[in-house]
């Protein structure tokens, strides 16, 4: 019976395996950036019903009041199904606590789609990967053109859109989120001056007219940039409601306060993306409704989004997202549980299963990260050994050689789905050079030979390496690993790990946080390994900044300390000088060369310690239309964005009923 259960299961994974190899070789549909999206006038508008509904009670302005002379207009030529239908709930599931609302002070707000619904940057670069371009498509800002000496870069925004509150966006609100949040040492925002830092000088950003702002630059075409004024790193914050709690603009505010000036109670916050927080109940709900002033409409004139409500449900880890996903409860998951893949793939295969899979590329990563830093996060001596022990590459290569990634893999799923990542990016990923790439696989003499190398040796007989010198000496050679609990994953490979570390000596001590916790410690520089699902070198020319130490704050397993004061490793200077002239190249055929320079670097160096690589497949509800072809789960933004969210809809027969039915996002008076 065993035995037969064993080989249907390796025999599902297989089919499955060979179903999203046949998709890989799908074509997926490319488009001009017309026809996606356009601004442009139509002859008349349509609204949501519970909408026109308030607005013929007075409670909104008309339609045609809310929306800006020339909406954003997602075409018809760029859509799978078609226009659609208003109405449904997209239910899911967030496993990271709600911090608050201020994104642009780093504040998040839970992850699994929350922010996506919510924010909205000047470009749109989850729409890239349609496009035969290849590069960022628009968004609030409309178009924009460089100057002919490549140092001045004008961009025009949407005239007339405005906030979830009725208030005006402009350019006003741009400037506010870069010179006040994203420059100011003292807000820990997603990105820092030295992102926005090109030939030596921090880039300057003017105001030209209300809705038109201008770069300034002191070197030609810094074309990366544009990848960074998306979302997340560039989510435009509005000023209107946060200058009051600014100490630039309030004498009595102060940092702390600004941070924490948008509590996740302190509903409805102010936003420009298509759906408003109206409900929240920690650890239990977040709901969002439509936001009556959402800019973007379809070719008929419908004010989008389609989908009136998103549910989600608070949980303590990733994992509940497919288990409610199978159970029907759930609409869309991102497969990167590989202890759950066999199971959702075969449920997908039932007869009358309510969701699909929609498969995708080898871009999931599971990786450790060695805190390389010298002062950021040091506090005792035990802190500075360590610290000084992870630089060594010997050491490295001893960790590396201890990790049996191929058992790894066959312990969390049978078949081919996962596979052992020597490090660095991902073979799905883009720039991927399989060329340059230099591995230090399992090898447990190997290992142990390194670390005598090195000058441990069981001193004490209890199986565990002793430092053998300096101020450690006597002690027992233990690592801690840090792992966010939501990422149910690294905790299933840590588990795996630590055996793998004993056979050579090496105590390894799990250490599982709440997700905020981790990125606390991670910004504070106060751990040692860092377990981790190192997805976004999966289109690593929009994360540049992340790939040497080029900011105080990146990468995240090297920080500045204090005073930026930061001991570079032999091979980082060359990383930098890459990662420099990565940020004027024009052409692809230049951008892979120096990206598989950096790859041969980072791989041979184990800049971070690869375990293991999967496909990173989809899984969503057949309801849902105008889902994209071969969508991807995670490439240059998460899926939500990928998809762009405010074009899916679902069928009037198959609608569910919304939690909160009628409810129109209303703001007080202060």
């Amino acid at each position: 019976m065993k035995k037969h259960s064993v080989i249907g299961i390796c025999v599902i994974t297989v089919v499955f395996f060979a179903i999203s190899v046949f998709s890989f070789a799908q074509e997926i549909p490319k488009f001009e950036v017309e026809e996606i999206i356009q601004y442009k006038e139509l002859p008349s508008y349509s609204e949501a019903p519970e909408l026109a509904e308030a607005v013929k009670k007075g409670e909104l302005p008309p339609i045609e009041e809310r929306l800006p002379k020339k909406p954003a207009v997602i075409m018809s030529s760029g859509m799978s199904d078609g226009p659609g239908v208003y109405g449904c709930v997209w239910r899911t599931v967030s496993a990271v606590p709600t911090a608050g609302w201020n994104w642009a002070a780093g504040v998040t707000g839970g992850w699994f789609g929350i922010e996506e619904s919510m924010q909205e940057g000047l470009v749109h670069t989850g729409m890239a990967w349609r496009l035969k371009s290849g590069e960022p498509g628009p968004n609030l800002a409309t178009h924009w053109e460089w100057s002919k000496d490549g140092k001045t870069l004008t961009m025009y925004l949407i005239e007339g859109a405005k906030w979830s509150d009725g208030h005006p966006f402009t350019a006003d609100d741009v400037l506010f989120t870069y010179y006040d949040c994203i420059l100011d040492p003292n807000i820990p925002s997603w990105q820092s001056a030295g992102t926005w830092t090109v030939g030596g000088e921090v880039a300057k950003l003017e105001k030209v007219d209300d809705y038109t702002i201008r770069w300034h630059f002191a070197e030609p075409f810094p074309v990366y940039l544009l990848w960074y004024m998306g979302y997340l790193s560039f989510s435009v914050a509005p000023a209107h409601v946060l200058k009051p709690y600014h100490p630039k603009y309030n004498p009595d505010a102060t940092y702390d306060s600004f941070i924490n000036a948008l509590p996740p109670d302190k509903l409805p916050p102010v936003v420009v993306g298509a759906w408003v927080p109206v409900y929240f109940k920690e650890d239990e709900a977040l709901i969002m409704k439509r936001n009556p002033y959402y800019w973007k409409v379809d070719e008929t004139g419908k004010q989008l989004p389609y989908i009136g409500e998103f549910y989600f449900k608070k949980a303590r880890a990733g994992v509940q997202r497919d288990l409610d996903l199978i159970a029907g409860t759930c609409d869309q998951t991102h497969l990167e549980t590989p202890g759950l893949f066999t199971f959702v793939n075969e449920q997908a295969r039932l007869p009358g299963a309510p969701f699909k899979i929609i498969p995708g590329a080898w871009t999931l990563t599971f990786t450790l990260e060695a805190n390389l830093s010298l002062y950021q996060g040091v506090k005792d001596e035990k802190d500075l050994e360590l610290r000084k022990l992870f630089r060594n590459l010997d050491f490295r290569k001893a960790i590396s050689h201890a990790i049996d990634r191929e058992a790894i893999a066959k312990m969390l799923v049978p078949g081919p789905m996962l596979r052992p990542l020597p490090s660095g990016f991902s073979s799905g990923a883009d720039y991927y050079d399989p060329e340059v790439v230099v591995s230090y696989p399992y090898n447990l003499e190997k290992s142990k030979e390194l670390l005598a190398g090195l000058g441990f040796k069981d001193t004490d007989g209890d199986g565990i390496l002793n430092w053998t010198s300096g101020p450690l000496q006597g002690e027992n050679l233990i690592v801690a690993v840090k792992i966010h609990e939501d990422q149910t994953a690294c905790i299933d490979i840590v588990e795996a790990l630590v055996p793998m570390f004993e056979k050579v000596g090496v105590r390894l001590v799990s250490k599982i946080v709440k997700s905020t916790v981790g990125v606390a410690l991670d910004i504070a520089g106060e751990f040692e390994l860092n377990m981790t699902r190192q997805d976004f070198l999966s289109s690593p020319y929009t994360v540049l900044a992340s790939l040497a130490p080029v900011t105080p704050s990146t990468p995240n397993w090297h920080r500045a300390g204090p005073g930026d004061k930061r001991d570079l490793l032999p091979f980082e200077g060359r990383m930098m000088e890459i990662v420099e002239a990565l940020k004027y190249e024009r052409t692809r055929e230049g951008r892979q060369k120096l990206f598989s320079e950096l790859q041969k670097l980072w791989t041979e160096n184990l800049y971070t310690i690869g375990i293991i690589e999967g496909i990173y497949n989809t899984a969503i509800t057949k309801r849902f239309r105008n889902i994209p072809i071969g969508v991807p789960a995670r490439l240059h933004q998460w899926f939500h964005l990928n998809v762009m969210q405010e074009q899916v809809w679902v069928p009037k027969e198959e609608q569910l009923p919304e939690f909160l039915p009628g409810v129109v996002v209303k703001y007080g008076k202060e």
